[in-house]
């Protein structure tokens, strides 16, 4: 018997059209079963009919559980992070119980590969699994802020929280929600929901490839990663063999027309959905500084180092 793939995804009303494409890049990698279970704040009926009609397109499932809003009236919000964000961090509460293990995606990501190579990771002994947050590691400056706001030492790893296999059985019986929510509402941290997780699970989390959660310091090569020997390697080798692309930070996908090998992959599934005749694109309303000329030059350099490094890393 085939074992049920949870993958949940948390939106409001605003990126709706993300899941349905996240969820397009997800069946269109894998023959596994898999349920889809949105965390709804406020998505519209008319949207809410097109994420069914896009799940039926590829005859999987979607579940639609409202967010429990009371527990997140006193969180920290600043730049592009809204509540939804911090919607994770009670899903062991606001899951079914009979689910123990899940699979959280950020809706600003495509996967590239079969998500059960991911779903099949042994989290028995941990509250979750997770990637490396190259992009903070690699950063003497956000290493010394880690270690001022969450006690994180020097040489520790910190992992980024778009991408999460998460132990629900475990947090049910260590009260974890409780204990994020209570951290969360006394603190402001710089990287919101993401801090929080990492200062209570510094000891309780899993290691998984780079490959799982490619964000844009590693994609585009960024100098602090070429710097480094050893992020540097796992980088190239996590570029050519992408699991999940994670367009985290400024530059989103849906934001600026098709460009080839920045956001090709986001319209090809994007014609899949039941979006697919929505207006492209769709600018945020923050654009200032935003380059689609600089983005391309940064990919562009990017596969080139690649090229450069590959006979010096195999």
């Amino acid at each position: 018997m085939n074992e049920t793939i949870n993958i949940v995804l948390c939106s409001d009303d605003n990126y709706a059209q993300h899941i349905a494409v996240v969820m397009a890049s997800v069946m269109a990698n894998t023959k596994a079963q898999v349920c889809f279970f949105v965390i709804n704040d406020n998505i519209s009926q008319g949207k809410i009919i097109k994420l069914r009609s896009t799940a039926a397109k590829f005859n999987t499932v979607i579940e639609f559980i409202d967010v429990p809003k009371e527990k997140f009236t006193n969180v920290y919000l600043s730049g592009h992070v809204s509540k939804a964000a911090y919607f994770r961090l009670a899903l062991a509460d606001i899951m079914p119980d009979d689910i123990e293990k899940v699979i959280y995606l950020d809706v600003d990501l495509l996967v590239y590969d079969d998500i059960k190579n991911l779903w099949q990771n042994d989290i028995r002994k941990y509250a979750v699994a997770a990637v490396p947050d190259f992009g903070i590691m690699a950063s003497n400056r956000l290493c010394r802020q880690k270690k001022e706001v969450i006690g994180l030492p020097k040489g520790k790893a910190y992992f980024n929280s778009g991408v999460l296999l998460i132990n629900l059985k475990k947090w049910r019986e260590e009260n974890y929600t409780k204990q994020i929510l209570e951290i969360i509402n006394k603190n402001k941290f710089p990287h919101h929901d993401q801090d929080a997780l990492n200062k209570i699970f510094m000891e309780d989390w899993l290691q998984i490839d780079l490959r799982w959660n490619i964000i844009p310091p590693v994609f585009n090569l960024f100098t602090k990663i070429l710097l480094n020997k050893t992020f540097r390697n796992e980088a190239i080798q996590a570029k050519k063999n992408p699991g999940i692309i994670h367009y985290a930070g400024r530059y989103k996908p849906w934001e600026f027309s098709y460009h080839q090998d920045f956001n090709d992959m986001y319209y090809k599934y994007l014609k899949q959905t039941a979006f697919a005749d929505e207006k492209m694109p769709q600018p945020g309303k923050n654009m200032k500084g935003k380059s689609i000329v600089r983005q391309m030059i940064r990919a562009k350099k990017a596969k080139i180092m690649c090229y450069i490094m590959e006979g010096r890393i195999k």
